[in-house]
């Protein structure tokens, strides 16, 4: 039997009770004990958080039940906090979007088509820059690592990186690309990137159970994840797994206890579902910059993914968000992969619809789950 805990806010339960039902039923035909664990959701309209629910179990083999308040990993939706304070200091003029990065990196030398190529912050927060993750290995890219040596200020040290296109011609993902907005970041404050989201994101938005590592008051509410063995994903996901994250394997399902991610920029938050209801709260009515940031923030010309097979009509890239359209239904999006996790965020601007999902497998079809709340949802939005 699923278990499973609702908080309504802020409208009636017989206004939202329809929309309700039809959500819970199609999310009781996705999951069981297993598959996965748990699911954690959260809805807005406009800055007013109007559905938050959690299904399921932090740990199955406890049976502890999972809430608003159990911790997961969020993996990639970390880039829209690390976005958000890169706009901030381009609001405080500590930054500018059209800066080359080599302000910053003097040995991080880019060139394409065998002519050097300025790559600019704007390049690295739209994912426009041709810096690309390597091998797919994100402990070598991120620690021991790739770019360490063009970090450095050691004159003996140069090397050229060949880009794929010319910076700004299109987009492709990469987390490397958010590594290095962390280290800007830090260069220009000369505090570390935790702190820096800590008071200028987390404190703001009163994200009291939320940060880059577990605190003590924490760990009794984390939410353990899971990774199909033989599924290709789980695979994949195996490929970087650290072996101190596995807790226990139980045939078919390899279960991950506390772990922390060490390229924090990119994907090392860890957060409930109410404090990333709290973010996009704070995000929505304007708590972290002024109106004519925002508006840069979401309305920057985006530049064209490119990719042969998609399932939206059109993929752009935005700063921090994808673009999306699909079936005339405009909106912004980011997702978040990891080993034992996978997480979803949108906000559709035209229906002042935003939302979150969190969930504790690899293999969830997040998108399918996405579009589902969106049509049970949508008719509140008008």
């Amino acid at each position: 039997m699923i278990k499973m805990m609702g908080i309504f806010l802020l409208l009636s339960a017989s206004f939202l009770q329809a929309d309700v039902n039809r959500f819970e039923a199609f999310v009781a035909e996705q999951i069981s004990e297993t598959e996965p664990p748990s699911a954690s959701f959260a809805v807005l309209k406009g800055s007013e958080i109007i559905y938050e629910s959690s299904f399921g179990y932090n740990d199955i083999e406890k049976k502890e039940m999972s809430s608003i308040e159990s911790i997961y990993h969020v993996f990639s939706l970390t880039k829209i906090l690390t976005a958000t304070v890169m706009m901030q200091l381009v609001a405080e003029e500590r930054v500018s979007l059209s800066a080359d990065i080599r302000n910053f990196f003097p040995r991080l030398r880019a060139k394409y088509d065998e002519h050097n190529a300025t790559i600019t912050v704007l390049n690295l927060l739209n994912h426009s820059s041709g810096i690309t993750d390597r091998s797919g290995d994100y402990r070598y890219m991120f620690d021991d690592n790739y770019y360490a040596y063009m970090l450095s200020q050691k004159e003996e040290l140069e090397e050229y990186i060949d880009l794929p296109y010319l910076p700004g011609s299109e987009a492709k993902y990469s987390s490397a690309e958010y590594v290095l907005l962390g280290k800007i970041m830090e260069k220009v404050t000369g505090k570390p990137f935790a702190e820096l989201v800590r008071t200028r994101v987390l404190e703001p938005a009163k994200m009291k159970r939320s940060g880059f590592d577990y605190r003590q008051e924490m760990l009794e509410d984390q939410v353990y994840g899971t990774v199909k063995y033989f599924s290709i994903v789980g695979f994949a996901m195996r490929m970087f797994m650290e072996d101190s994250w596995r807790d226990r394997y139980d045939g078919t399902t390899l279960w991950l206890k506390q772990f922390d991610v060490r390229w924090q920029p990119a994907g090392g938050l860890v957060s409930s579902i109410h404090d990333m209801a709290l973010f996009l709260q704070a995000y929505r009515n304007g708590a972290f910059f002024d109106a004519e940031t925002e508006k840069i923030f979401l309305h920057t010309p985006s530049v064209k993914v490119n990719q042969t097979f998609s399932a939206y009509d059109d993929v752009r890239f935005g700063i921090g968000w994808y673009q999306l359209t699909n079936d005339n239904n405009f909106f912004l999006q980011h997702q978040g992969l990891g080993p034992g996790y996978r997480t979803i965020m949108r906000i559709y601007p035209e229906e002042d619809l935003s939302f979150v999902i969190l969930t504790s497998q690899t293999e969830t079809d997040i998108d399918h789950w996405a579009d589902q709340l969106f049509e049970n949802f949508k008719a509140r939005a008008l």
